[in-house]
């Protein structure tokens, strides 16, 4: 069964396409039309400048609904072949993979079982992919929980340290070696890391960074989402060192309604009307997995088609080395023996 699918994605991927040439989006999408949004009056992929991306591969985590839902269904509207990562049941992922077949018929899209809380599901899902044959030109780290009860996972981490930070962390490194074989000068791979703007009002307990000793949800929640930020500037800062054609961009997606907010116990009443829809959230991820303007130099943070500075704390070169070593220490039991990423990359 896993041969013929092997050879059924390989097969897939073997007009896989990259070059010089863009393309303008709405060309692919028929019924791109111009969105209102509540908060922001911006327009949305139309006009946009893309990379070709048509016969590639993309990974997206948490893409069964919200915006990880409408961020592949994008990417495949453009070509892509994409392959999901859930833990959403049977029925929920079927349901999903129905919807989007019928959307993009000439695409082709895979769900594949991970559980971000279990690092050991991590890795079975990485050596699972790598064992696949497939490339992976754009991963995209997009699941998450938010401002959830307080949970210590079978690892001994923090739930919002799993899901959002450390289990993306390690798929990262698990994958880099088929995402650097994938990129090339002309045109790179691509980690996406989609955090929040709620980072900027955080810092790291490093004293307690899993909330052993106390727990706060709305902590947790930004102290994750800044790990990722900082995360993406080291392994950026990493990758060009290496001169590797791989570029690490992150992004906020936007304030948007979806089932992160389901711990919130007013959102949903108020969230269909002040927040923004799951679609705005794709938008602004495919944006940073695919525009033009990305190509040159890696490492920014991307708000509404822009790049805007992350916080200073997520810069500071002190705070990234001791994230980083840490890191790397926590998740080691998870880890290959051969490890081709320093212990420190915070300075140049």
């Amino acid at each position: 069964m896993e041969n013929c699918f092997k050879e059924r994605m390989v097969t897939w991927c073997e007009e896989t396409r990259c070059s010089d040439e863009s393309f303008v989006a709405g060309a692919f999408e028929k019924d791109q039309r111009a969105i209102v949004r509540l908060f922001f009056l911006k327009s949305g992929l139309s006009g946009q400048v893309f990379l070709r991306c048509e016969g590639r591969t993309a990974l997206i985590t948490g893409g069964t609904k919200g915006i990880g839902f409408e961020t592949a269904r994008i990417l495949l509207s453009f070509g892509m072949n994409v392959i999901i990562g859930s833990n959403s049941s049977s029925a929920e992922s079927e349901k999903c993979l129905l919807k989007l077949r019928s959307l993009c018929p000439k695409s082709k899209v895979e769900i594949w079982y991970v559980d971000l809380k279990s690092m050991s599901s991590v890795k079975a899902f990485a050596e699972k992919y790598l064992h696949s044959g497939l490339p992976l030109h754009i991963l995209i780290n997009n699941a998450g929980i938010m401002f959830a009860p307080h949970e210590i996972t079978e690892d001994g981490f923090e739930s919002h340290m799993a899901v959002n930070y450390f289990s993306h962390c390690l798929l990262t490194k698990l994958l880099l070696p088929v995402i650097k074989q994938s990129g090339s000068s002309k045109c790179k791979s691509r980690i996406i890391n989609v955090t929040s703007c709620l980072h900027f009002l955080s810092q790291i307990d490093f004293t307690d960074l899993n909330s052993l000793n106390s727990y706060c949800p709305h902590h947790s929640y930004m102290q994750s989402k800044l790990c990722l930020v900082m995360f993406t500037l080291s392994l950026n800062r990493f990758l060009k060192s290496s001169n590797c054609p791989v570029l690490v961009h992150c992004l906020h997606p936007g304030v948007i309604y979806t089932n992160l907010y389901k711990h919130i116990w007013w959102a949903k009443y108020l969230g269909p009307i002040l927040f923004q829809k799951p679609e705005i959230g794709g938008e602004v991820t495919v944006y940073a997995a695919l525009s033009a303007n990305l190509e040159t130099v890696g490492g920014k943070y991307i708000e509404e088609y822009g790049e805007v500075k992350p916080s200073n704390y997520s810069k500071d070169s002190e705070s990234q080395s001791r994230l980083w070593n840490e890191t790397w220490k926590l998740l080691q039991p998870w880890c290959d023996e051969i490890d081709d990423i320093p212990s420190d990359v915070s300075s140049e």
